[in-house]
């Protein structure tokens, strides 16, 4: 005899509450600086992402004018923004023991923010992986990295690997879409594993591969690609190459 399926009606599943934006617990502090948040223990190292900013220099002039114009109660309103603006770096900023930092699209558009951010390069003693993706970035050559063995550049106006932060420790080095257009300084990163030069304009020029693999003896991977033995034992002469280093 064939059996008949049983079908079981359940009830339907209450429906959950559902909570209103204001309710949330980080409603207060929605439109907060993240270093302005009481009892905060982020420090800017632990954020993903920071972004490094910093106000105009503001001359004596200026403030002398303006702080005449306003009112005294405006200025005392200001005395405690003021204060803070100058003392957050010291408690917030940690970047001497951060070891991977990512500074990449920060926007910057105008010189102090620039200035402001090779300040801040410089701290970074201890730093062993560096993203800085599409910065706009063009000379970093008094940045000095002394531990850092992964370097992100991608999508930035670097021309020579002589305006690249020096980092004698450096073993995987991200160029791509950059401006390079010549080989110079680059025995600067001799113990180079990974190397990626892809869309810029020395990855367009006759016998790319093997001028650039026979500048660097250890490399393995260059633009993703792995450096296989004929490749590696194959001689090349940079003095008999029509192109201009």
């Amino acid at each position: 005899m064939a059996t008949v399926p049983v079908v079981v009606l359940t009830s339907p599943v209450e429906s959950k509450q559902i909570i209103s934006p204001d309710e949330l617990p980080g409603n207060d502090v929605k439109f907060a600086v993240w270093h302005q948040i009481p009892k905060n223990k982020i420090t800017g190292d632990d954020l993903h992402c920071p972004r490094i900013r910093v106000g105009p220099v503001i001359s004596s002039e200026s403030s002398s004018s303006s702080s005449s114009s306003s009112s005294s109660s405006d200025s005392d309103a200001d005395t405690p923004r003021l204060h803070l603006r100058h003392n957050y770096k010291s408690k917030y900023e940690n970047w001497k023991k951060a070891t991977v930092v990512n500074f990449s699209y920060q926007d910057l558009g105008h010189d102090y923010q620039v200035k402001n951010f090779v300040r801040v390069l410089k701290t970074l003693e201890n730093c062993v992986q560096l993203n800085l993706v599409d910065n706009s970035l063009v000379d970093l050559k008094a940045v000095q990295l002394p531990k850092c063995h992964s370097l992100n550049l991608r999508k930035n106006y670097f021309c020579s690997f002589n305006d690249l932060p020096v980092s004698k420790e450096l073993l995987h080095l991200n160029l791509c879409e950059n401006n390079i257009s010549n080989l110079k300084g680059s025995e600067k990163f001799k113990h180079l594993k990974t190397l990626d030069l892809s869309l810029n304009p020395i990855h367009f020029e006759p016998n790319y591969r093997k001028r650039v693999i026979a500048k660097f003896p250890k490399l393995e991977f260059l633009d993703g690609v792995l450096v296989d033995v004929e490749e590696r034992d194959g001689t090349f002469n940079e003095e008999n190459t029509c192109v201009l280093m």
